[in-house]
């Protein structure tokens, strides 16, 4: 993932948020969605501090609002150290026995190796646990960018395609704007809140 670094939020911001201007933003915005951190313990330390998580958060509702999406930290708990390394798929099924419910489960491990590529390391993965369906999670590294969690999001809303548009939060490439998503995105990130919130399987952080 090339994602870089925080960029400024000046004219950019405005080509962004006008590439997501067609959605339909005189929709409600949802009430707030739970975030369940679970955070790898390794040495006797989690692997990433209060201040890695904020800066997540916060880049995943600039993200999101346009979609009339937030999140908030409905609660932070420590991770066994022998979740810290994920080197196989069994590693990261194995998260599926640690899910909370009503909440989005982020685990946020001290490496992810890529599965299909094992030279390589991975900086966030959506994943969906063998032996719980319907469950679905997120996964981010520790040397993940600031935009890495905003990004899973992205898969956990619906949107399992990488996009070709620089630029784009779906995108590989980082592009020159801050990082958005397209009006088709939004209406799907919108679609699934909704069956979110109806089914049960998520609801609003105030009521976790």
């Amino acid at each position: 993932m090339r994602m870089g670094r925080l960029p400024t939020i000046a004219s950019g911001l405005a080509l962004a948020l006008a590439a997501a201007a067609p959605a339909s933003r005189a929709d409600e915005p949802f009430p707030a969605l739970g975030l369940r951190f679970a955070v790898a313990e390794v040495g006797g330390g989690q692997v990433v501090d209060g201040s890695w998580l904020t800066a997540q958060v916060a880049w995943a509702n600039r993200i999101f609002e346009p979609a009339g999406v937030s999140f908030e930290q409905a609660r932070v708990s420590g991770l066994d150290a022998s979740h810290a390394r994920l080197e196989t798929r069994a590693d990261r099924h194995a998260l599926g026995a640690e899910l909370s419910d009503d909440v989005i489960n982020v685990f946020v491990v001290e490496s992810l190796r890529d599965v299909d590529d094992p030279s390589r390391y991975r900086m966030g993965v959506h994943w969906r646990p063998r032996g719980h369906p319907g469950k679905h999670l997120v996964i981010v590294a520790r040397h993940a960018v600031p935009t890495v969690l905003a990004h899973e999001l992205g898969h956990f809303f619906g949107n399992h395609r990488h996009s070709d548009t620089p630029g784009n939060i779906m995108s590989y490439d980082r592009g020159e704007v801050p990082p958005f998503f397209d009006a088709v995105q939004i209406r799907r990130i919108r679609a699934h809140a909704r069956r979110f919130l109806r089914t049960g399987e998520l609801r609003p952080a105030d009521e976790i």
